[in-house]
């Protein structure tokens, strides 16, 4: 049954759509590059890497993280699905953190332009001692065939944040600067941001904070209630972003439409 996509929470204006639900039940429903760039943190390696990395955070509520979790990684094989998906419906870049051993797979699909680099200075060290610690993590930067243009001039593709204090209520947020360094040199002020796997919101306050459109996906009703209470937190602080946004702009359906005219897909659940 076809019934017209709504978002579960957004602005009146409809600059900030967010939806509560599956991204893989979603995204096959956008028509393609409806969404001019893909900015996300997927979950991703095996569920003894996520406890690994995780072992020593803690919540602001106390609960370890490793303990809340509560979802697995995507293999190498999902990561590549996924981001040839997003490729097609995004106009133009599609970035994401990831594991580095799925970089020449992503390679190989045809959709990598450059493999960059997050420095962690304050990431954990080796705990075992036997070998060298990490410190980063990679950063796909992806691209659909044709012109490609971003704001980053001659800079390498390497950002420089500690993950500092996790007060985002989420066990794997990444900082705020990071992804709004993400969302300034690749898209443009007033363009459309997708992020599937929004968790607690960073990509959609990082949006709000620079002017763009954002549409976030999540499928825990936990973490989409805190995604919906900081961007709210984030639009309070800039009262004109609406208006600004709703300038000139006619809101238009990202969704396939049926022959009714009506887009082919359910409505989330609401919060």
């Amino acid at each position: 049954m076809s019934t017209s996509i709504k978002p579960t929470w957004q602005t009146d204006d409809g600059s900030v759509q967010l939806y509560l639900g599956d991204c893989l039940d979603i995204l096959p429903q956008l028509e393609p590059g409806s969404i001019d760039a893909v900015v996300t943190d997927p979950p991703y390696g095996s569920a003894d890497t996520h406890a690994g990395h995780l072992s020593g955070v803690t919540l602001r509520d106390g609960t370890p993280a490793r303990q809340a979790l509560g979802f697995a990684g995507i293999d190498e094989r999902e990561c590549v699905r996924l981001a040839l998906q997003w490729c097609e419906i995004a106009a133009r870049w599609v970035i994401f953190t990831c594991e580095w051993k799925f970089v020449k797979a992503l390679d190989d699909a045809g959709i990598l332009i450059r493999f960059g680099i997050w420095r962690k200075p304050d990431g954990a060290p080796q705990f075992t001692g036997d070998r060298p610690g990490t410190g980063w993590e990679a950063v796909a930067i992806c691209h659909r065939k044709g012109r490609k243009r971003w704001n980053g001039g001659g800079k390498h593709a390497y950002w420089h944040y500690p993950k500092g204090r996790n007060d985002s209520g989420h066990p794997t947020s990444k900082p705020l600067g990071l992804f709004s360094d993400f969302v300034c040199e690749f898209t443009d002020v007033g363009e459309n941001v997708i992020d599937p796997f929004m968790g607690s919101g960073t990509t959609g306050v990082a949006c709000v904070r620079t002017g763009r459109r954002f549409v976030g996906i999540e499928i825990d009703p936990g973490y989409f209630d805190i995604a919906v209470k900081r961007i709210k937190a984030e639009l309070a602080r800039f009262p004109l972003f609406e208006k600004q946004q709703s300038v000139g702009q006619k809101e238009t359906s990202l969704f396939k439409e049926d022959n009714h005219g009506r887009s082919e897909t359910t409505t989330p659940t609401e919060a």
